[in-house]
């Protein structure tokens, strides 16, 4: 089995310190391509650099925007980690047999967390394929943004030491995540002018329910193909 290593995405962190022990823990188990979404100013400080000890290139390299939508373009499978409660009709799990399945079989495929404050918003899910929630105490279940990347990617590092002689297939025809924005911002503009976003302030949830159903179930090149000449023929 050839060794999978998604992409680590921190969105909005608030602490150098935490970026600093994501980056440690990367490094740790074999993780390098760490993406940083918003962060705040002057977030990679020295704080940051001595927090990450021997991962000081993960931090260097790291790659940072200022939209999530474009961090996830080039991305076919995204995981989205919460333990937060989302009102969203989206795919949850707490198997990570599950997830490890879906990263084997994905070409490209990136991990989310969210700020440390709050945790990931509604529209922060909006893209992602599934929300994988850590099991924890019901007493207490808010981790900390280290301690939950902790967690993820020792998983990761066993999965990738498993001896397995199975053959996998990677689903190499499913789509990027820069295609289905394209898509879906297309079918937002078009429903725009015809004033499907009614009322206005339930825009952004009708949005968020749009997204759900086309990130269910991962959509191949030639399904998309098929739903741009449907939209594309009903707007002549």
């Amino acid at each position: 089995m050839t060794p999978k290593k998604p992409s680590i995405i921190l969105v909005r962190p608030q602490l150098p310190e935490n970026i600093g022990m994501v980056a440690r823990v990367m490094y740790n188990f074999g993780l390098k391509d760490l993406i940083v979404v918003s962060p705040r100013d002057n977030c990679f400080n020295i704080k940051s650099i001595n927090a990450a000890k021997k991962a000081t290139k993960i931090i260097k390299n790291v790659k940072v925007y200022d939209d999530l939508e474009i961090a996830l373009s080039n991305f076919s499978y995204v995981v989205a980690t919460t333990n937060r409660r989302r009102y969203l009709e989206k795919n949850f799990t707490n198997d990570f047999k599950f997830i490890k399945r879906k990263i084997t079989v994905n070409k490209k495929t990136a991990i989310l967390f969210g700020p440390e404050n709050s945790g990931l918003s509604n529209e922060d899910l909006r893209l992602s394929d599934i929300i994988f929630t850590i099991e924890t105490s019901s007493k207490s279940n808010s981790l900390n943004l280290s301690h939950a990347v902790t967690i993820l990617c020792h998983k990761l590092f066993e999965l990738n030491n498993l001896k397995s002689n199975n053959s996998t297939t990677i689903e190499k025809h499913n789509i990027s995540k820069y295609q289905l924005s394209k898509f879906l911002n297309y079918i937002f503009e078009n429903l725009e002018k015809k004033n499907f976003f009614t009322p206005s302030e339930k825009k952004e949830s009708m949005k968020n329910n749009i997204y759900s159903i086309f990130t269910k179930i991962p959509l191949t090149k030639k399904e998309l193909q098929t739903l741009w000449g449907i939209t594309k023929k009903l707007n002549k």
